[in-house]
């Protein structure tokens, strides 16, 4: 039987409906309660254009200005084997 929440894994017990790690998401949220558990994972895991534009920013002026990284584009796998 797969795992009723990622749907991906196999349950632990024949008489269970979740695997071992969807298991412990289950028992954090029981803890601390689903609300609480889904406001970490939006605010830990989930950003938005306002966030990911700063973090740019950030990012560049942590960064020297005569660095010129951020005109090119960054190198693919397979750019960066031929360089």
């Amino acid at each position: 039987m797969v795992c009723v929440m990622c749907e991906k894994e196999s349950v632990e017990n024949w008489f269970g409906s979740f695997c071992p790690q969807c298991r412990q998401i289950k028992n954090l949220g029981n803890v601390y309660g689903f609300d609480r558990i889904l406001e970490i994972l939006k605010k830990c895991c989930i950003r938005d254009e306002t966030q990911l534009e700063k973090k740019i920013d950030n990012h560049k002026r942590s960064k020297s200005m005569t660095d010129e990284s951020y005109i090119d584009k960054p190198l693919t796998r397979s750019k960066a084997a031929k360089s």
